[in-house]
């Protein structure tokens, strides 16, 4: 069972505060989705449990390792994985290049091995097209692979920062049915997303931030979630809770 929990969560760019008090948690074999309009901090907060940004209060703890204390590197070695928006893979290196070089964080090499198998199991795509750069994909190979180069690292937590973004909504339903495949395999999902309707049927929780901050946490089947969404969507900063 992996658990990563945050709790009261500030993060931000230099004196630049963008999340004071981001809190919700990710389990084994579930999603949790962070849902709000642009600016509201959801990729701010990933970047902060990655280590790309510093946690500067609050907390941010992998089985109950603070995380706040590793190295990106270590994050990484620990189980965090993080694919970033915009299908972020070494576009002048082959497929197979790319698997080869998310076993890296893996802990145990031959086991990455074997999960480039796996990969290539799970994305046919991948397979016919290993000794191809990666600039010769589609976009939708492209997030394929982006996904694929970080479940060779075996984590235990997967953060997709905007996976549906640019997608044709064929390729945006490949992806949905990838994160229910990975949430049935026990993987922990922590998912930002800009489609709400994308997110609701991945999710199996809902934490929804506004101006950095948490105000709204339930199961996707809540029935005042939308209510919730809408109003961290539309109000102003004075008429949240």
């Amino acid at each position: 069972m992996t658990t990563l929990e945050v709790q009261g969560l500030a993060t931000g760019y230099g004196d630049l505060r963008v999340v004071s008090d981001a809190t919700f948690r990710a389990d084994s074999g579930s999603v949790t989705a962070l849902l709000g309009r642009n600016g509201a901090g959801k990729t701010t907060t990933l970047r902060a449990v990655a280590g790309l940004n510093k946690i500067t209060a609050g907390s941010a703890t992998l089985d109950g390792a603070d995380l706040s204390r590793m190295a990106p590197y270590r994050r990484a070695r620990a189980g965090i994985a993080y694919v970033q928006e915009g299908k972020r893979v070494f576009r002048s290196r082959t497929v197979e290049d790319n698997l080869v070089l998310g076993t890296y964080a893996c802990r145990d090499q031959a086991r990455g091995r074997t999960l480039i198998k796996e990969m290539y199991e799970r994305f046919p795509i991948l397979a016919q097209r290993r000794k191809q750069p990666a600039a010769s994909l589609s976009g939708g190979q492209q997030q394929m692979l982006a996904i694929a180069q970080a479940l060779v690292a075996d984590p235990g937590v997967l953060m997709l920062d905007e996976p549906s973004a640019g997608l044709a909504p064929a390729i945006v339903g490949q992806v949905l049915d990838v994160i229910k495949d990975l949430r049935a395999g026990g993987l922990a999902v922590l998912l930002v997303e800009q489609a709400v309707d994308f997110a609701l049927a991945a999710a199996d929780r809902v934490v929804v931030l506004n101006v950095g901050r948490t105000v709204y946490s339930a199961r996707s089947d809540d029935p005042g979630l939308r209510d919730a969404i809408q109003r961290a969507y539309m109000a102003e900063e004075s008429e949240l809770p």
